[in-house]
């Protein structure tokens, strides 16, 4: 089984159609009987690709992924032995994007329908985070506050304004008595 996190991006995942499965997207044209198999409710159709792997006329699969999804070097290495099966084979693949899983956070089941075959990241793509830190605030400050000692440059200008407040109080005091 494998999670879709509610923050993923940038992942590719690729998918090997057993006959039946193949079977029913050609007849209907649709993505039910996938969506059925994986366990989830509905795809985002913008974000996936089902591929017959006789259409690649003699291209690698593996080539299909750099080009077509910009897969990453190491990732088409990783899966390198179920990559160049496919392309071995008379194949449907199913080519799922992140943004294709429209409810979230979503678990796939592989019931032998859909074979995940391999999980690549787009260009630039970081591994997406499982949750975020929680935004309260008790949970991050627990420390308590430190008072920070005056510089001396706050210090000097102080005593400078009691300097001046004390010859201010002279100064009227003469005033008053010549007055």
């Amino acid at each position: 089984m494998t999670t879709v996190s509610e923050y993923e991006h940038g992942l590719v995942r690729v998918f090997l159609l057993d006959a039946v499965l193949r079977t029913q997207v050609a007849e209907t044209g649709t993505y039910d009987a996938v969506c059925a198999a994986l366990g989830i409710a509905r795809f985002n159709t913008d974000d996936v690709q089902v591929l017959e792997t006789e259409t690649l006329g003699g291209m690698l699969f593996a080539d299909f992924l750099r080009d077509g999804y910009g897969a990453n070097e190491d990732n088409l290495a990783e899966y390198k032995f179920q990559i160049d099966a496919v392309s071995d084979t008379d194949a449907m693949v199913l080519i799922v994007r992140s943004g294709a899983f429209v409810d979230r956070p979503a678990t796939l089941i592989a019931d032998g329908a859909a074979n995940l075959i391999a999980t690549l990241r787009e260009p630039d793509t970081k591994m997406p985070m499982d949750q975020l830190p929680s935004p309260d605030p008790d949970a991050v400050l627990d420390d308590k506050l430190v008072k920070k000692r005056p510089s001396d440059a706050a210090m000097s200008g102080r005593i400078a304004t009691i300097a001046l407040l004390v010859m201010a109080l002279l100064v009227w005091i003469m005033i008053w008595i010549a007055g």
